[in-house]
């Protein structure tokens, strides 16, 4: 399910790389500013295909979107719904349909929402539960200037009181260095040596469970994409592969990790 609401955060992705100068509370930098949107009555309950289209329609990602004052409220109290089905018995949070919104109005209102939701730090009672967290940390990464709220990922990302959720936490890690922000990488290398015979001397401070195939595939695309190189670890390799590829990217990535030395 999340896998099919992340495609209409990804083409954002590009478009948020611009050199961005400044950005206020009107429009986003770098983008032509749309009409205010009033979310229609059925968001909640339309069907996921009509969702998607109406999304594409009412937020084309060469814009920005404002929200309308109360629809932001509506969204912003619709995150905190983490299991909200649809009539029809399917798995649908609706905290996923707000993010999407959120995430493509790509204002700062709609951003503060977001960010706002993740330093909350809930963990939710199902594994599919923190799919609306998840994409709120994938959304800031695809906001003009992301470094405005890398500052506020790194403190959910690493340090004494990171996300509780291991899928959140590895996104909000991600959307940071994406920013530039490398506080995260051990954390993500640490998420690629789970399972491994290397992992066992890491001393974590997050729960490992038996389901970590889409954090360490996610941690191996961030800390690739950082490095500039192609991604060739396979969340399903053998040990052997696995602490090889966890082995390989933190040799690449030594460089970012060492402290800055003072000139004498």
């Amino acid at each position: 399910m999340l896998v099919r609401w992340v495609v209409l955060l990804v083409p954002l992705l590009a478009a948020c790389r611009q050199t961005a100068v400044r950005e206020d509370a009107s429009a986003a930098v770098g983008l032509a500013r749309g009409p205010e949107l009033t979310l229609p009555s059925d968001w909640k309950t339309m069907s996921p295909a009509a969702f998607e289209a109406w999304v594409l329609a009412a937020l084309p990602e060469e814009r920005s979107t404002p929200l309308e004052k109360n629809s932001l409220r509506e969204l912003a109290a619709a995150l905190d719904q983490i299991a909200t089905p649809l009539a029809d018995g399917a798995r649908d949070p609706l905290a996923v349909r707000a993010a999407v919104i959120l995430g493509r109005s790509r204002v700062p209102t709609a951003a503060a929402v977001l960010i706002r939701r993740l330093e909350k730090r809930e963990l939710g009672p199902e594994r599919w539960s923190d799919c609306g967290d998840t994409l709120a940390a994938a959304a800031l990464a695809r906001f003009p200037d992301p470094r405005r709220y890398a500052p506020r990922l790194v403190p959910l990302a690493t340090g004494s009181r990171p996300h509780p959720d291991l899928e959140v936490r590895v996104e909000c890690a991600t959307s940071a260095l994406h920013s530039g922000f490398v506080e995260g990488i051990p954390f993500l290398l640490q998420v690629l040596r789970i399972d491994t015979f290397a992992g066992r001397e890491d001393q974590r401070d997050f729960a490992v469970s038996p389901t970590t195939a889409w954090a360490r595939g996610r941690a191996a695309e961030a800390l690739s994409t950082y490095a500039g190189v192609p991604v060739t670890y396979r969340f399903d390799g053998s040990i052997a592969s696995r602490e090889e590829e966890a082995a390989k990217l933190e040799a690449l990535l030594r460089p970012s990790l060492a402290p800055v030395t003072a000139p004498h």
